[in-house]
């Protein structure tokens, strides 16, 4: 009798057999939706940016994704959150050993553009897209009546600069009264060498941390009074 040669039935093929992917649970899911719509918002823009654009980098259908997410803003809003809680620690760590209220504004301002510069493309998206956007998301804005009843981790995060300007305003140290000015105007230096520095990241910078330093001690030495003992001194870099 000839030799059987196959493979027992019910083997055949078995080696070949595709493994099965693992069932994701709904938190792992959505964090997989919020990393693909973050790189897809990074490349494109919100605006440009679809559900069903983010469904396909992910691999689920279009129904599938609004299973987690009712719509694009949703996802961008935990993106914005997530971003601004971390910012909020850095900023909460940063003031909260510092009873001097100038060298606790400088705090605050180097911790915000540590972590800006620490998160490039979040940055983009944050602080690079215009406010029509970010109130889309949900987001409270600062300063208005829904940040105070309902505050948001971003206008929690302007609290604390907005604060910080208050206190040296209140200790009379600054030539300007107008606090609301200042820490807008303050926040804008801060912004702008920030964007600077991501936009333009391959321009032959002198030193990176010296001009960090050096654009502080202009921003804070033109709010002081000509007569402050600290306008003729450098202050504490740290």
């Amino acid at each position: 009798m000839a030799k059987k040669t196959g493979k027992p039935q019910g083997q055949q093929g078995a080696g070949h057999a595709k493994p099965r992917r693992k069932r994701l649970s709904p938190e792992e899911r959505r964090a997989q939706i919020v990393a693909a719509a973050r790189a897809l918002f990074a490349a494109e823009g919100i605006d440009h940016v679809s559900m069903r654009k983010i469904a396909r980098r992910v691999g689920i259908t279009q129904a599938a994704i609004y299973q987690h997410f009712e719509n694009k803003e949703a996802i961008f809003f935990v993106i914005i959150e997530g971003f601004f809680g971390e910012l909020l620690a850095a900023l909460e760590a940063a003031v909260a050993s510092e009873s001097e209220p100038l060298h606790r504004l400088r705090r605050a301002m180097r911790a915000y553009i540590e972590h800006g510069l620490s998160r490039p493309e979040e940055y983009r998206l944050v602080f690079m897209t215009p406010m029509s956007g970010l109130a889309r998301a949900g987001l409270a804005v600062p300063r208005t009546d829904e940040a105070r009843h309902a505050p948001s981790k971003g206008s929690l995060s302007f609290d604390v600069l907005d604060g910080a300007v208050r206190d040296v305003v209140l200790a009379g140290r600054t030539r300007y009264a107008d606090a609301d000015l200042l820490a807008e105007a303050v926040w804008a230096a801060g912004h702008g060498l920030v964007s600077l520095l991501i936009t333009h990241d391959k321009f032959p910078w002198t030193d990176r941390a010296r001009l960090v330093d050096f654009q502080l001690d202009l921003i804070f030495r033109g709010l002081l009074q000509e007569g402050c003992p600290m306008r003729q001194r450098p202050f504490i870099h740290n």
